[in-house]
């Protein structure tokens, strides 16, 4: 059962809290931490989760949800229905991403956990999983559950206990993190709550997750905003930011500012590429407007929220 994988109750340290510092830097060395680039690949996705799992663990989060790009072809594309092979092919590239980050923490922390996994979708088509990572100390334990569903609430409520202190991570949960209709009902309370939340809504479950102390620290989503690749982008401590893939293959993304706490809004997002008299791409690739590359975004996010 998911029960006998969850981290045993082996004794652990009080854990004494302390300022956070650059993950590559020794703990006597207080650094400012400056807001990660935008990752441009699975390998910078990947240890720019890793920093935000530990900045925010040092400050006491041991409950963290994350949500990632996935690799396919060499590429970092959405989660989203291009994915023919559906959830199950969603779940063979979200695995292998689950273990390099457990292993990529327990490194960080100078530690070699081990790996144990366990399918949780009982019908075997449904991706979900638990990965256990057991430390040579046992305050190094950490799980990770992969693309999470309500269908395993009471599991992540059983192990969140059994793991106390130690780290439980959510990647990709199976739950937009916008809302529509289902789950405008599910928050409601009585008849109509529950007609949403059977339906689909998801209210209940990510109200768990609340209670449990789940906090988002790490999202890269990829979207086409008016014909332009946009990425938004939250890694803890900061708050959104929001990307434009260059034209450019040999540059970083291109920031169209920030969002703070909010997560970006896709409407001001296209007002901030029509104020800079940004073209869709398909015609940018053939000389019909500029090319968008840096140093040519005058208005931001923030500009554009201000005018209002």
């Amino acid at each position: 059962s998911a029960a006998a994988l969850a981290p045993s109750t082996r004794l652990t340290p009080t854990r004494r809290s302390r300022i956070y510092t650059a993950v590559a830097e020794p703990e006597t060395t207080e650094k400012a931490v400056e807001p990660p680039k935008c990752p441009l690949n699975a390998e910078a996705q990947l240890l720019a989760a890793r920093d935000a799992v530990l900045r925010a663990s040092k400050d006491g989060v041991t409950r963290q949800q994350l949500r990632t790009l996935l690799r396919r072809d060499g590429e970092l594309v959405p989660p989203d229905e291009t994915w023919t092979g559906g959830i199950m092919q969603l779940y063979g590239a979200c695995r292998p991403l689950a273990r390099d980050l457990l292993r990529k923490i327990g490194e960080a922390r100078d530690d070699k956990p081990s790996l144990r996994e366990q399918r949780l979708d009982v019908s075997g088509v449904d991706g979900e999983s638990l990965l256990v990572a057991e430390g040579e100390s046992a305050r190094n334990d950490a799980s990770l559950f992969i693309q999470p569903s309500s269908e395993v609430q009471k599991t992540i409520e059983n192990v969140c206990a059994a793991a106390g202190p130690r780290l439980v991570l959510t990647l990709n949960p199976q739950f937009r993190d916008v809302d529509d209709t289902l789950d405008f009902l599910a928050k409601k309370t009585g008849l109509l709550g529950s007609i949403g939340g059977f339906l689909g809504g998801k209210a209940a479950f990510t109200n768990s997750m609340d209670s449990l102390g789940f906090e988002e620290t790490f999202s890269l989503q990829e979207f086409v905003v008016t014909g332009t690749q946009v990425r938004i982008f939250k890694a803890y401590p900061f708050g959104w930011r929001i990307f434009a893939l260059s034209d450019r293959d040999d540059e970083p993304a291109i920031s169209l500012g920030s969002s703070g706490a909010d997560r970006p809004d896709y409407n001001v997002i296209a007002e901030v590429l029509e104020a800079n008299k940004i073209s869709p791409k398909i015609f940018r690739d053939v000389g019909r407007g500029k090319a968008l590359v840096q140093g040519v975004i005058d208005v931001t996010y923030e500009d554009i929220v201000a005018g209002r």
